[in-house]
């Protein structure tokens, strides 16, 4: 019976990581590809992103806090990233604030799925600003059930402030 198990338990291993590899948000992929364009065009910090759609290469709207304080938003198609359209967002921040953020997106979010067991699927990040004046990584997924979660990764430190299912 042991020799039944170990081959399926070494499959399951080896197939949840090629699994994620794929995903648009990985390190590289599509979502990059949009971000970098993005800050191309508009040079400031990403304070969130979501996704906008379906299939193997999402569309996505990102938006950017310039170093006046203002919000913008655009929207990335990964197939043609370019000509984009910025909406203004109502509403100041100050940039300072938000400069507190020293730890890279790209790896809070590569370490947001990781408190769970199964592959989650990340639709969108927001960066804010706490009273307190520390920054804040907030990611939402689904999870393979369907279900909501949320975590929020200290976007100083990189550790982990909080996760629950919805």
């Amino acid at each position: 019976m042991k020799a039944f198990f170990f081959p399926v338990f070494a499959l399951h291993l080896l197939v949840l990581p090629a699994a994620f590899a794929a995903d648009p948000w990985e390190p590289g992929g599509t979502l990059d590809t949009c971000i970098e364009a993005v800050n191309k065009e508009r040079t400031g910090i990403v304070t969130g992103w979501q996704q906008s759609g379906g299939g193997e290469a999402p569309p996505y709207v990102i938006s950017v806090l310039n170093a006046d304080g203002t919000h913008a938003e655009a929207f990335c198609d990964p197939a043609k990233p370019a000509n984009f359209q910025f909406n203004k967002k109502s509403g100041l921040s100050r940039f300072s604030m938000y400069q507190r953020a020293t730890f890279p997106e790209v790896k809070a979010r590569a370490t947001a799925p990781e408190i769970f067991t199964a592959p989650v699927r990340i639709s969108s990040m927001e960066l804010s600003v706490g009273v307190s004046g520390k920054p804040t990584y907030k990611y939402q997924m689904f999870l393979p059930s369907n279900h909501k979660a949320t975590v929020e990764i200290d976007a100083v430190t990189g550790r982990l402030n909080k996760g629950h299912v919805n």
